[in-house]
């Protein structure tokens, strides 16, 4: 097994291609092969109808079918790809064996979820930023790029039947769990440390750089914040199951939450920037923390000598 699981070139070089990779794969290879695939089962010309999805909320299978390609071909099989003949590594020594598996699923969870609860107020003030005067293009780009953004969400999860609800869960929480992790915490977050010198430098420039790449700046500092949860817990497990967990539990909560309110099963509104009751969300930080400082001690203490703990 190599010391260094993804490159043993100069860390700068190292990430800049995987950067091109991944530019590569997930803005151009991916999209391209996803668009051809969305446009044989489109009835009507699939690129005018994604220019205005609001206009067209039949383009809900086309937009899935794209999204999953791209999101499979750019973020889960160049990777792989890059790895094995570019540098010659494998893509199973990311994932390593737990032997209290039951544990720790059930810790990721409530470690989600308590997070999710304790930057609720981070969310709302994000989520309702005004630019001062001298950033007011800036401020119109970011509001229409949310606009688009929030359309194809809203188009994805309307009206979800339950077979419906299945290629979304897929599309929207398990492929995204495993690619972004994949690329943000194993591939960008190991060699930005390797280069910095640095875990907490490489942690959170590695989730600047994910919460960025999203183009969503309305939601930017709360998916920062996931971000550099999501790096700690790879950073001290060295496992990429664990923030693949924890990003799952992110996703495919907010989606279930949202099907089984329009279901009426739920009376509480998942998609809601709303903050958090300030009793829950203080308690909700400190068993946020609580259980960081327990994966922490976890880990670490297992850890091989040549991983230092953050």
């Amino acid at each position: 097994m190599h010391a260094n699981l993804v490159s043993d070139r100069p860390p700068l070089i190292s990430i800049l291609r995987i950067l091109a990779m991944v530019l590569a794969g997930f803005v151009f290879i991916g999209p391209l092969f996803g668009i051809l695939a969305a446009t044989l089962i489109y009835d009507g010309d699939f690129m005018s109808a994604m220019s205005d999805p609001a206009g067209h909320p039949d383009i809900r299978n086309g937009l899935l079918l794209s999204q999953g390609i791209a999101a499979t071909i750019g973020l889960i099989l160049l990777p792989w790809y890059y790895l094995k003949f570019s540098e010659q590594r494998r893509l199973r020594d990311f994932f390593r064996k737990e032997n209290t598996w039951p544990m720790l699923v059930l810790l990721v969870f409530v470690a989600s979820m308590g997070l999710a609860l304790a930057i609720s107020p981070v969310v709302e003030w994000n989520a309702t930023i005004h630019f001062p005067e001298w950033m007011s293009s800036f401020g119109r780009w970011v509001r229409d790029t949310e606009a688009v953004a929030e359309s194809i969400i809203e188009i994805i999860t309307r009206d979800l039947s339950p077979l419906v609800f299945v290629f979304v869960f897929v599309v929207v929480a398990i492929l995204p769990a495993i690619g972004e992790e994949l690329v943000f915490r194993g591939l960008i977050q190991t060699e930005l440390v390797r280069a910095t010198r640095n875990p907490h430098v490489g942690i959170w420039l590695a989730s600047i750089l994910f919460s960025a790449i999203h183009l969503q700046f309305l939601g930017f500092l709360p998916r920062t914040l996931i971000g550099a949860f999501l790096g700690y817990l790879y950073y001290w497990s060295g496992n990429l199951w664990i923030p693949v967990l924890a990003h799952f539990f992110n996703n495919g909560v907010q989606l279930v939450g949202l099907y089984l309110f329009q279901q009426g099963t739920l009376s509480f509104n998942v998609e809601s920037a709303e903050s958090a009751p300030l009793v829950t969300v203080i308690v909700s930080i400190i068993l946020t923390l609580l259980l960081l400082v327990y994966f922490k001690n976890y880990f670490t203490s297992r850890s091989t000598p040549s991983r230092d703990p953050a």
